[in-house]
């Protein structure tokens, strides 16, 4: 019994990285195709632009003040998968960005293909929503943001579901970033932005219930 605890501890902390890995080529997938960034990252880019701090600092301190009601409210989304996401998401994304330019693809040399920056656009939210699904049903805790949905959804006793959670979640996020832009006269908010804000959490609800629980054994959230 115990070994296979193990084996399930060891199974579950495997698929949180390649949950996270996934969610960076997401990210930077999403970056090259020029429509703009995530809600959170719109968010954090607007608030270090107005703060004038670098992103880094900006956005590991707004993780810390939302990791607070997470952890003394949601015991089980604290944990090693928060980490992981929190301090390690943003390097994962800057190396999926390094390896891409070594075969010369970047957002300069993508800028003129419509076509293929729509189709990379699509891609990066399911690639995304699918690395989100992936690392948070694993239960080993998650970035703060993330885990906000899911807190949502259970002291609202289901009235809120995670679905819907995640979408108000992004908007207020967005909102942010566009005020923020606006203040500084630099562009928060773009197509990508409004997307992701609409779609994120019905598709990572999807890939958790079909995909996730299945790879894990689990029951979907």
């Amino acid at each position: 019994m115990r070994k296979e605890t193990e084996t399930f501890m060891k199974k579950r902390i495997f698929f949180v990285i390649i949950g996270n890995i996934i969610l960076g080529l997401g990210t930077a997938v999403l970056n090259l195709s020029g429509f703009g960034i995530d809600p959170f990252t719109s968010m954090t880019y607007g608030l270090s632009s107005v703060l004038h701090i670098g992103l880094g600092i900006v956005q590991a301190c707004v993780n810390l003040i939302l990791l607070v009601p997470v952890a003394l409210m949601m015991h089980k989304s604290f944990g090693v998968g928060s980490f992981i996401n929190m301090f390690l998401l943003g390097f994962i994304v800057q190396y999926w960005g390094v390896f891409f330019g070594l075969f010369g693809i970047t957002q300069a040399s993508l800028a003129a293909n419509l076509p293929i920056r729509c189709l990379m656009l699509v891609l990066a939210i399911i690639i995304l929503c699918f690395g989100i699904a992936l690392y948070m049903e694993c239960d080993l805790g998650c970035g703060p943001y993330d885990a906000l949905g899911d807190l949502i959804a259970e002291k609202s006793h289901g009235k809120i579901p995670f679905h819907w959670a995640r979408i108000m979640l992004d908007a207020i996020s967005s909102i942010i970033g566009l005020i923020c832009g606006l203040t500084m006269h630099i562009t928060t908010v773009g197509l990508a932005t409004v997307f992701i804000a609409l779609c994120t959490g019905p598709i990572t609800s999807w890939f958790r219930r079909n995909v996730a629980a299945r790879i894990l054994g689990t029951k979907a959230a």
